[in-house]
């Protein structure tokens, strides 16, 4: 699954905005400058308003269609309506980065988010944290992440329980 990237959007409106000043400025002469500098800030604004759409038509984004087996966590819906997973990762090394373990996760699919968790008082990790990514893709990082080697220790990883009572 393709997601829009803001900085894809920031280009679109970009060369939305350079089109229409290119519009302005061989279209008007020497016209006034404060109408082709207003002229070029309704370029800018629409091209913000339109980038979402243009981005999203040309990453062609098509949703993946479900498995027929059951996940093993139950999916949320994603910011941008793609269905999202979070896994608990557990035995983690203490000095990992979230890179690394983004990085483990993305070669079964997409990942949106990597937190590990850290001690408030000492600021180092606990071990331990949550990776986010879309539904199918973390079934199978499940299947094939759990109990295996990881910077030489054995990973727990499980479906983050949504309803925990604090």
């Amino acid at each position: 699954m393709t997601r829009v990237t803001p900085g894809f959007q920031i280009l679109i409106a970009a060369v939305i905005a350079f089109i229409f000043g290119l519009i302005a400025s061989f279209t008007l002469g020497q016209a006034e400058l404060s109408f082709i500098v207003s002229f070029v800030g309704l370029a800018t604004f629409l091209g913000g308003i339109l980038s979402p759409w243009i981005a999203g038509l040309l990453a062609n984004r098509k949703p993946k269609p479900r498995t027929k087996k059951a996940a093993k966590a139950t999916p949320v819906q994603n910011a941008d309506g793609s269905d999202a997973v979070t896994l608990y990762v557990g035995n983690l090394p203490f000095k990992t980065s979230e890179d690394s373990v983004q990085d483990a996760f993305e070669r079964y699919g997409e990942v949106f988010a990597v937190r590990l968790v850290k001690d408030r008082r000492t600021g180092k990790r606990k071990g331990y944290g949550f990776v986010e990514m879309e539904s199918v893709g973390a079934d199978l990082a499940l299947a094939k992440l759990n109990d295996s080697d990881f910077e030489g220790r054995t990973l727990k990883v499980r479906a983050a329980n949504s309803d925990r009572k604090d």
